[in-house]
């Protein structure tokens, strides 16, 4: 069975371009093995197969696989210290800041700060950028409408404000729509933009080894401005966050020294 998996790894990264030897084991066999058993697939080697053949499979499983859980306004106490301290503090420094949520979904924390900055500075044309492995999320984000219980945490004045009802959906204003671009991206493998004032990165490392966590947080802190922030999500704590120039001035959030 071991061996039937480290070929089902293999074959899995040329298929969906997907490495899972940066993932904790354990866990990700369990949710493949879930995956497999809801499919009916008999063998890793039987669903490879399926991948390789059916583009619509593919996609239903990187979706299930890259986990797109998401919500506007998510963790209110970090949130909250974004918008009373963080933000304030970037665009007094910085005015017009650069900022990148990485592994977003289909796009609640993005479109959340892009309406926290119209909020501080109405009209002001930052730079927000949102990324995903997942085709599917982000064609989501794109599109941005939404189900009502993605939006349960966001405080009332900017649901009213920037949202409108469309039978059981809500759908986001396309003043904070055309704010964010969105793009596909490897985390694992594909170069990183620089020079981003703030990066989130939430309740993604939870899911990678140990040595994949660290190399990742070398590689957002040197895309990061100096005195630039980096959030990650509440069960989390980074490794070693001073090897890559981070020290931690708040619940989640980190800084560059």
């Amino acid at each position: 069975m071991a061996a039937d998996y480290e070929a089902f790894k293999r074959k899995l990264k040329g298929t969906i371009g997907l490495d899972l030897n940066y993932y904790k084991q354990q866990q990700m066999q369990r949710r493949i093995n879930q995956w497999l058993q809801r499919v009916g697939a008999a063998s890793y080697d039987e669903y490879i197969k399926v991948l390789q053949r059916d583009a619509e499979e593919r996609e239903r499983f990187t979706g299930y696989l890259t986990i797109n859980t998401s919500q506007f306004y998510r963790d209110v106490t970090v949130f909250r210290e974004i918008e009373d301290k963080v933000l304030p503090d970037l665009v007094q420094r910085f005015r017009r800041l650069r900022v990148w949520s990485a592994g977003c979904s289909t796009g609640p924390e993005i479109y959340t700060i892009a309406m926290l900055l119209e909020e501080l500075t109405p009209g002001t044309r930052h730079t927000l950028l949102g990324t995903d492995f997942d085709v599917g999320a982000l064609e989501q984000a794109e599109e941005a409408v939404y189900s009502e219980n993605l939006l349960n945490s966001l405080p009332a004045k900017y649901k009213k404000r920037y949202f409108t009802h469309e039978g059981r959906m809500w759908r986001l204003s396309d003043t904070i729509r055309d704010r964010v671009r969105f793009k596909r991206q490897n985390l694992l493998e594909d170069p990183f933009e620089t020079n981003f004032h703030l990066i989130l990165c939430r309740n993604v490392f939870i899911y990678f080894t140990q040595e994949a966590q660290v190399r990742l947080t070398k590689k957002f802190s040197d895309s990061l401005v100096s005195g630039g922030y980096f959030i990650v999500g509440n069960a989390e704590n980074l490794l070693e966050p001073e090897m890559a120039d981070l020290k931690r001035v708040s619940y989640c959030i980190y800084q560059r020294v």
